[in-house]
């Protein structure tokens, strides 16, 4: 059975914070929980064409029609920050939270730091399993854990099956989705 889609995007060629590279976890813990407060006046993306794209370093970046899709359904628990040089364009989070399963998708967590109590590194996000294992409801979720390396470790963006249809309907540049099933076929 179907529970729902993770979404995720192309990547516009970019940096948010393109310093914090290579640094440990612990030095990037607060860019990784609040990318919103590093947006400068001087951040742009370099591929505008996508409305819905990620940086290197893991902000999920939107544009101007996939924030007006988001507000005509009126969407809550999601927030838009402007890009002030590129005023089309905004990093989007999303705050609901789902429970990711990372015992039945065998995550690694790898490089356990203990001066922030955080890995540097996640890896084995899908296909997605989550811990309560029904359809999801309405609206949009990120995952309680983080995947990738050091500043560029991200949430798995996630939605219900029908948001799922009015995005597919409305053929966002850059965006693609996969399902996320109560069982998979590795599963015995």
């Amino acid at each position: 059975m179907v529970l729902g889609f993770t979404i995720t995007g192309q990547d516009n060629d970019s940096y948010l914070k393109e310093d914090l590279y290579g640094k440990n976890i612990s030095e990037c813990i607060d860019y990784i929980a609040n990318r919103e407060k590093y947006i400068t006046e001087d951040f742009r993306i370099s591929k505008t064409k996508y409305d819905y794209s990620y940086t290197y370093d893991g902000a999920l970046i939107i544009s101007q029609r996939f924030k007006d899709f988001c507000e005509k359904l009126e969407f809550t628990d999601i927030e838009f920050h402007k890009l002030q040089a590129q005023p089309n364009f905004y990093l989007f989070k999303v705050n609901s939270v789902i429970e990711f399963d990372s015992e039945r998708r065998k995550t690694r967590f790898l490089e356990y730091n203990e001066k922030c109590g955080e890995y540097n590194e996640v890896v084995g996000a899908v296909p997605v399993c989550l811990k309560d294992n029904q359809k999801i409801k309405k609206g949009f979720y990120r995952t309680d854990i983080e995947f990738g390396r050091g500043y560029a470790k991200s949430p798995l963006i996630i939605v219900d099956k029908d948001i799922y249809k009015k995005i597919q309907k409305e053929k966002f540049k850059g965006l693609y989705g996969e399902k996320i099933l109560d069982k998979y076929n590795w599963e015995k």
